[in-house]
């Protein structure tokens, strides 16, 4: 698919001289990778350590961790997140607490959605849950089968807003909400297909939503419950926040996000249309919506800050380690570090 690519191909890219695409070939300045942290659907960590592991280089998953049947792999990916099976339990004991019997499913149809149908799903049903309907979400694809994704997202809408069951499990990754979002918004045009539905969200989820979707209503949000990470809140991470503005030499992703966050444009943008309003850079992040930013460290974003903090924890000690060979000549050969090391 289009990610699988891409992932691939910024997986390589990491072995190449830099702004040349020749994998396995460095010609420049050494910059050796000290260890990669990817993510957050388990997709991407699977496809990124099909490669990187080849090279031992090690890898931090932030998000949903994919089934590693290859024991190399296992080795050199590392997961941050939770083990997701507490979470099953907990959602399982929920359900009998409530005595809610009858429920609907709705996974995303990846390695991780395909995981849970096929192994927890059992447990359910043995523990007496009985299932009205089990579907998958609507594949995101090329703008060419754009009408192929919408017919599975209606078909999908109709069959979980005409069945029975008041409760419907939703086992999704990051961008799973947008799709929700937008089947139930197609839902609105037809007032028959709107009922109440208690959903129950995993943690591996994330509430964000697209720009285009900031007005849209979250009525059915109202009741729903949701599994969630721990998370602290990091010292001086809200103040960082609340004072961040965007500079003429921010990186692209940050300009990316401004545009889309605060819906303007920059004036020396190339070839971009123009927007109604242009971007100063002094927007204040307060001001949009929960949906689309959150002031508050997530547990998605905890669990980059934890990643992150693991990587300059083991770069310390091994400049710790440099320091002190540059000191005892006979040692120096002995410690070069290799990545997995």
């Amino acid at each position: 698919s289009f990610r699988d690519q891409w992932t691939y191909l910024a997986s390589l890219e990491l072995l190449s001289t830099r702004d040349k695409f020749i994998p396995n070939y460095k010609c420049d300045v050494q910059s050796n990778i000290a260890a990669v942290i990817g993510g957050p659907n388990a997709d991407v960590c699977l496809f990124m350590a099909n490669i990187l592991c080849s090279y031992k280089i090690s890898q931090l998953a932030y998000g949903s961790s994919p089934v590693m049947n290859d024991i190399n792999q296992r080795v050199f990916l590392r997961q941050i997140f939770p083990d997701i099976n507490q979470q099953y339990k907990g959602i399982l004991q929920l359900l009998l607490y409530f005595h809610w019997m009858w429920i609907g499913v709705i996974f995303i149809n990846n390695e991780s959605g395909k995981r849970f149908a096929e192994n927890e799903l059992p447990i359910f049903a043995q523990a007496g849950i009985c299932f009205d309907f089990i579907e998958t979400f609507p594949q995101l694809k090329f703008s060419s089968e754009i009408s192929e994704m919408v017919a599975d997202g209606e078909k999908t809408t109709r069959i979980i807003m005409g069945a029975t069951a008041n409760v419907v499990i939703v086992h999704g990754e990051i961008q799973t909400m947008v799709i929700l979002r937008v089947m139930l918004r197609m839902a609105e045009f037809e007032e028959s297909l709107i009922k109440p539905i208690v959903w129950i969200f995993i943690a591996q989820m994330d509430f964000t939503s697209m720009s285009f979707q900031r007005s849209w209503p979250l009525d059915f949000m109202h009741g729903a419950l949701s599994f969630s990470v721990h998370s602290e809140e990091v010292l001086g991470f809200h103040q960082f926040v609340h004072h961040w503005k965007l500079t003429s030499n921010q990186d692209l992703f940050s300009r990316d996000f401004w545009k889309e966050a605060f819906q303007c444009s920059f004036s020396n943008a190339a070839g971009e249309r123009m927007a109604e309003e242009l971007c100063t850079g002094e927007e204040n992040l307060e001001h949009l919506p929960g949906s689309i930013f959150e002031m508050s460290m997530t547990s998605h974003s905890y669990s980059i800050y934890n990643a992150v903090h693991v990587v300059a924890e083991a770069l310390h000690a091994m400049h710790s380690v440099e320091q002190g060979a540059r000191r005892d000549k006979q040692r120096q050969q002995l410690l070069k570090q290799q990545p997995w090391q």
